[in-house]
């Protein structure tokens, strides 16, 4: 699969975040910027690519200032999910 195609889905991810949201174990909030795909599988059946993808993302914890430092009440913790990607090679339509 090209990297454009992978780009193309990595921002559809990005626009929209309830995708990953049942793979967040705590805050429901991630970074966008952490975002990162993996081709795992792909079965193409004509003008259709069924893809099984895998997600990293980092989802961000916040939590309480107890001292002086602000930085310190934003924590990242590491999620992973996988997703089943559909792609029409004829239109380039994307879904999920």
């Amino acid at each position: 699969m090209s990297d454009v195609c992978q780009q193309k889905i990595k921002s559809l991810i990005v626009h929209d975040n309830s995708l990953l949201l049942a793979c967040c174990n705590h805050s429901a909030n991630i970074d966008n910027n952490s975002i990162e795909i993996s081709i795992l599988k792909s079965v193409e059946s004509g003008q259709i690519a069924q893809l099984k993808i895998g997600v990293f993302f980092r989802e961000i914890l916040s939590g309480c200032v107890c001292g002086d430092d602000p930085s310190a009440a934003i924590t990242y913790e590491n999620g992973y999910c996988e997703l089943q990607v559909q792609l029409d090679k004829t239109t380039d339509i994307i879904s999920f």
